[in-house]
């Protein structure tokens, strides 16, 4: 990718709008002063240089001190500011991006890297944050720099285009860096993805990399070569960059070599001048080399910053979505899908349709779903718990269609444990929950001396399959909400766990009002709900439940 004047104002402004209100329009001050003392550090040093020495100590010796401590006070403020502006920033876009993360569909991550994501969320902000400090511990010398640079042409005119020559021969070589720069950049980011799915995939296939040498040792050698590539390329970031450096510093010392040759040449012979020139030049290489050394930086960053702005354009159509979830949302008596559709799609696998379907459920009901895997149960799931948009149709609660703005107030009611589920260490949105609801829902599900909770948190995830199941469905109980959608839950559980969900738990729960979706390979239990919905390729029909008993008992 091409650097352009636009991407960079763009970067600007994002940085801008997310840097903190009060500390962002103190900087700028701030730059002013620190950059103002220092070139007047330099004027006073050239003035001292230029008198008699008892003018010099009497005069211009208190104007430097007075200079010397106004130069390190303000660029010891103007740094801690720069370092909590810069730490707001990294902290902001990280929140925005997690919050905009938090509000998007399942499938949407489906369809996504996740080794992307967390280079996004960790390597690129901080990257496209810590620009913040280049940029501002810039301003300082730009101020500087449009002071000292006129003065060096007033000093001589001979030093003065000399030194613009060497300025812009220095910025010319880093410009003709940009597109390598910006095409190996971009190669380092996507292998440093490529790195963190490899990182991702150990840490989840740790069993079948331990328990199969061959395997590991392919799984080593593929790391390898990503880690190689990675290597190599940075290695050429590293070259080029060195090259540009390399000019640069060649250019400073043909610069010293003029004003020392050409000036008294060309010029006055006066060693005054000469010595007033040298120090100007020498005052400001540094600021100088601070804003064309940053020049690769900025190729850099700006790869982040494109990244960033591709995964914030996707999330801006759920950030978007207003959500809002009263304190104690209303019950309700029917659910109502009508002529619904889905699409479920990911990055791993082909789309796949679910309906068109009609399907209502009442209050208090417990509805079974039977059919063989990828028949389309877990999508219906979703659809029903509010996590997968329909593509056709409309989902109705008491005969009123849901809107997009009431759809957070629908999963309010809802508490789900999919085939695949996550259990929290810490209870969030139970802090309300004391730790003898928290014990008894432990007994119930059958942990107690297992696991427990305290302070709010799990004392241990290290479960069985079957154990960290009833975990998230202890949570289920403490989040006593009136609609519980439960996937596969009993198929890793051992029969005295199944007997007591369908004969004990279920009946239980009903009684006290409650609605269950629950989906089973096994129809020895099927006389435990009051409707029964089979599943085939998408398609869903309602079997009776009489029925299915009948032929499971011949």
């Amino acid at each position: 990718m091409d650097i352009s004047f636009k991407q960079f104002v763009a970067m600007l402004r994002f940085l801008w709008s997310h840097a903190p209100p009060k500390l962002k329009y103190v900087l700028l001050p701030l730059a002013i002063v620190a950059g103002f003392s220092r070139d007047y550090v330099m004027i006073v040093v050239n003035k001292a240089a230029a008198s008699p020495l008892d003018v010099a100590l009497g005069f211009w010796l208190p104007l430097f001190l007075i200079a010397f401590v106004v130069v390190i006070g303000s660029f010891y403020f103007y740094q801690i500011t720069t370092v909590m502006v810069t730490t707001y920033v990294t902290n902001t876009v990280r929140m925005k991006l997690i919050q905009g993360l938090m509000k998007v569909q399942p499938n949407f991550l489906d369809r996504q890297q996740h080794g992307a994501i967390y280079h996004i969320l960790t390597t690129d902000v901080t990257n496209v944050a810590n620009f913040t400090a280049t940029a501002l511990g810039l301003l300082p010398s730009f101020v500087f720099l449009g002071i000292a640079v006129p003065q060096l042409f007033y000093y001589s005119l001979i030093a003065g285009c000399f030194a613009a020559l060497v300025m812009l021969g220095g910025t010319l070589s880093y410009y003709l860096q940009q597109k390598a720069m910006a095409r190996l950049n971009n190669d380092a980011r996507s292998l440093d993805v490529a790195y963190f799915e490899r990182v991702s995939e150990m840490l989840k296939g740790f069993r079948e990399l331990r328990l199969n040498m061959k395997r590991r040792d392919s799984f080593a050698a593929a790391t390898t070569r990503v880690l190689t590539l990675l290597r190599e390329t940075n290695i050429k970031v590293s070259r080029i960059y060195e090259g540009g450096e390399a000019a640069v510093h060649a250019l400073k010392f043909l610069l010293f070599g003029g004003i020392v040759f050409l000036v008294p040449y060309y010029g006055s012979a006066e060693m005054a001048t000469t010595y007033q020139v040298l120090t100007l030049v020498l005052f400001s290489l540094t600021p100088f080399e601070q804003i064309i050394s940053s020049y690769p930086s900025v190729i850099g960053t700006l790869v982040c910053f494109a990244r960033i702005s591709e995964l914030g354009s996707k999330l801006e159509q759920f950030r978007r979505v207003t959500e809002h979830v009263p304190e104690h949302p209303a019950g309700f008596h029917r659910i109502t899908v009508r002529s619904g559709s889905a699409i479920h799609d990911s990055r791993e696998t082909s789309s796949f349709v679910l309906g068109p379907f009609d399907f209502s459920i009442r209050s208090g009901e417990i509805v079974f779903l039977i059919g063989n895997n990828g028949s389309g149960k877990t999508t219906f799931m979703n659809v029903m718990a509010g996590l997968l948009d329909l593509q056709e149709g409309s989902i109705e609660v008491d005969g009123q269609p849901l809107a997009a703005e009431m759809m957070a107030e629908y999963r309010s009611r809802i508490s789900a444990i999919f085939s695949q589920f996550h259990v929290f260490r810490q209870l969030h949105g139970l802090e309300h929950v004391t730790g003898e609801e928290a014990a008894a829902a432990i007994v119930k599900v059958g942990l107690a001396g297992i696991t427990d909770v305290s302070n709010g948190e799990v004392t241990r995830l290290d479960l069985s399959a079957g154990q960290k199941r009833r975990l998230a469905l202890a949570i289920a109980l403490l989040e006593d909400r009136d609609f519980l959608i439960l996937d596969e839950f009993v198929a890793d559980q051992d029969p005295t766990q199944r007997e007591f969900f369908f004969r004990h738990l279920l009946p239980e729960l009903k009684a006290r009002g409650k609605t269950l979706i629950v989906s089973t390979h096994d129809l020895h239990w099927v006389d435990c709900c009051d409707r029964l919905f089979r599943f085939e390729n998408g398609k869903i029909t309602e079997v009776s439940v009489a029925d299915v008993i009948a032929g499971h008992a011949a």
